[in-house]
């Protein structure tokens, strides 16, 4: 009899179910809508920054992201690539080495002791295969070619190839054919001199780090800075974004005993992680807003629903009728109507998460996000878009009902059987 007498109850006053429904369907929409957007966005922003530059997980000697020295580096990294290729998880790596040098650049039919310009720089040495596959390094080159492995990088005396990020080969005065000297120091405390000829120009699209930074092969980084065999650190890509905790200590658990540490893109690149974190918090507290002002919504509707029927519940309790009665009779009708704006909620989010997941919105300006630059944000579909907004309908309409069902309950017969 309840359920019936909730149903009945609902289509009583159309104009008001109706304007009810709308409020809690749109609060679904909304919320809905947010969640696919936020999921979806931050997925190709956190892709798209470890993808193209860090990798989700790095393989470090101890210590060394607190000191980035250049004696902290993984011996025999070609046996921990190994273990690596033997976890189904791991979709590809990447060795890397790091130090600083300084570029002196000669101009063409210029003398030998002749340099027109000079800068600070860091020197990233990179296989290029392995980079290729792992990062798609070669998207990055704005003019000349990608880095090749040859003879040259055994040898000292042979000229090697270079690439220069964009703003430093601007503070260089750089372009692709130039020579210059790289000068440094080597592990084992010698100069470190070679010439180089500058084969293209990469921009990251973080002018930070193209300022400072350029590019020569593993091997030629590995001769030149007497680091036969070793490397700073490799970069990890794994085939699933959400597994990538769990990789992180699958692969710390494999090279326990090494001196070695794993961590994932949230340690090693923490600032981003934390400006995602804060914008992750901003989102929520926005549709927490939402919620809140349809659970206001909610509560007039049912308020003043209460308020045209207190003569009906005076003649219920003049009948007999319990106070429990009562509360759950307008407690289901609520929650009759949620239930019902979670099926329109969910058909119309559906066909707009199916929209935003397929064109996206395109940005403009475009959003510069830790120098990594978007054009366009596309949402993604997943459980959250749907089980999040459902709970928060169906406990505001539970919440919100609370109140003016008690009050109904306990409405005086006599009292209200007076009330035109």
């Amino acid at each position: 009899m309840l359920p019936k007498l909730a149903w009945r109850n609902i289509f009583r006053q159309k104009r008001r179910t109706v304007l009810t429904l709308m409020t809690m369907t749109g609060g679904f929409v909304l919320s809905s809508l947010s969640i696919g957007w936020m999921n979806g966005s931050y997925s190709s922003i956190i892709l798209f920054f470890t993808n193209n530059r860090t990798g989700q997980i790095q393989v470090h000697h101890e210590g060394y992201l607190a000191d980035q020295s250049i004696y902290s580096t993984i011996d025999n990294f070609e046996q921990v690539g190994s273990i690596l290729d033997s976890l189904p998880d791991v979709r590809t790596w990447a060795p890397r080495i790091y130090t600083g040098a300084l570029l002196a650049l000669r101009p063409a039919g210029q003398s030998s002791n002749v340099f027109s310009s000079s800068a600070a720089a860091s020197v990233i040495g990179i296989d290029p295969t392995r980079e290729q596959e792992a990062t798609g390094f070669s998207a990055q080159i704005l003019e000349g070619e990608m880095l090749t492995v040859s003879d040259a990088d055994t040898s000292l005396s042979s000229t090697g190839q270079i690439l220069l990020g964009k703003e430093l080969a601007i503070t260089l005065e750089a372009s692709v054919g130039d020579s210059l000297i790289l000068l440094s120091q080597t592990a084992n405390g010698a100069v470190a001199d070679k010439r180089y000829v500058v084969v293209g120009t990469v921009s990251t699209g973080n002018t930070q780090i193209d300022r400072r930074t350029s590019y020569i092969t593993l091997l030629d980084a590995q001769n030149l800075f007497a680091l036969e065999g070793e490397a700073h650190e490799i970069a990890v890509l794994s085939r699933n974004l959400d597994e990538v905790d769990d990789l992180t200590a699958t692969i710390s658990g494999r090279l326990s005993g090494r001196n070695l540490e794993t961590d994932s893109w949230k340690v090693f690149a923490k600032e981003f992680y934390n400006g995602m974190k804060a914008d992750e918090s901003s989102l929520e507290v926005m549709i927490f807003i939402i919620v809140l002002v349809a659970a206001m919504g909610v509560l007039n509707t049912v308020l003043m629903m209460v308020l045209e029927r207190r003569r009906e519940f005076g003649v219920m309790k003049a009948m007999g009728t319990r106070p429990g009665f009562i509360v759950r009779m307008i407690m289901l009708e609520a929650n009759i109507m949620g239930f019902i704006s979670i099926l329109l909620g969910s058909i119309i989010s559906t066909a707009g998460l199916l929209f935003l997941s397929k064109h996206g919105i395109v940005l403009d300006p475009p959003l510069d996000y830790g120098g990594a630059v978007f054009r366009e944000m596309i949402a993604s579909i997943s459980p959250d878009c749907y089980w999040i907004p459902a709970i928060c309908v169906m406990l505001t309409a539970t919440i919100v009902s609370w109140i003016p069902a008690l009050n109904a309950a306990h409405t005086e017969p006599a009292k209200a059987l007076r009330t035109v």
